[in-house]
């Protein structure tokens, strides 16, 4: 992910916003604090843990997940729990939740010497309806209501609930809809938009996508130069210029056929109208 991404994830989240996030998987809180250092690599090739809170009792560390756990997750997984544990500021024990789509509520043990077995909570969240959550927000949009807080959140994991299928179109769908509601707080925007970075750096395969997808979310395009750059290598500067023009064109084109309007899109990407307007003809949008 982007420097600038990783940097900021989940800065600005109130307490109020995390405990809707608690409370969707059923876990209760007076008190959340979001700890943001930790999601800097202390160890780049194995630790980066997707978000961590200070709760009552305890420090949450949690996991989205849209395959199921495996033993290489868990061995992941206990790393991210030993190393927070050393770096803590607090005496409060350390604990790991999985948010997944994919399982049922369980609790896993992996042992992992003769003597020692790291047990860590699968919080199922397998009965999440996407379309629902899509229609509903859309549905309040259209009736010029606001949505809550519970409702934008739940909209960004829609793309987790869709369990690895089509999981970019998904993508898509909920960043137009995320862009479309000019009513968020910092935080509300701040844990959306984290949940869907951290869901597309994971679960987004193909590059160009995955830097396309979080140029979108992190506000600005010059990510598109590396899609130029890597799509032609020989150095030319008009393969360059193609493939950047190329980039921006595959942008455009994404964000038409989910159905934003021509002026939306020239606001949020810095595109000319008139260029936009051209791609639109062209492809016979």
């Amino acid at each position: 992910m982007a420097e600038f991404q990783e940097d900021m994830l989940f800065k600005n989240v109130s307490d109020e916003d995390a405990g809707i996030l608690l409370d969707i998987i059923g876990k209760k809180s007076k008190k959340t604090k979001v700890w943001t250092k930790e999601l800097r690599h202390i160890d780049p090739t194995n630790y980066k843990p997707d978000l961590i809170l200070e709760l009552d009792d305890e420090n949450l560390i949690l996991e989205f997940q849209s395959t199921v756990v495996n033993d290489n997750f868990s061995r992941r997984a206990h790393s991210y729990v030993a190393i927070t544990d050393q770096n803590k500021n607090n005496d409060k024990e350390v604990n790991l939740s999985v948010l997944s789509t994919a399982e049922n509520s369980k609790i896993v043990q992996y042992k992992y010497n003769k003597l020692n077995v790291f047990s860590y909570e699968i919080e199922g969240l397998n009965n999440l309806n996407g379309e629902e959550i899509i229609n509903n927000v859309k549905n309040k949009l259209k009736n010029r209501k606001k949505p809550n807080g519970k409702d934008i959140i739940l909209l960004s994991l829609v793309p987790l609930s869709n369990k690895g299928n089509n999981i970019v179109e998904y993508i898509y769908r909920v960043i137009r809809i995320l862009f479309k509601l000019k009513d968020l707080t910092i935080s509300q925007k701040d844990l959306a938009f984290g949940i869907m970075l951290l869901t597309t750096d994971k679960f987004v395969e193909d590059s160009l996508e995955r830097n396309i997808i979080c140029d979108l979310l992190g506000g600005r395009m010059s990510l598109i130069h590396e899609y130029g750059e890597n799509k032609y290598k020989d150095g030319k500067d008009e393969g360059i210029e193609q493939g950047i023009e190329q980039g921006i064109e595959k942008i455009i084109l994404d964000l038409l056929k989910s159905g934003d309007k021509p002026e939306e899109i020239a606001e949020k990407t810095s595109v000319s109208l008139e260029k936009i307007i051209e791609i639109k003809n062209k492809n016979n949008l």
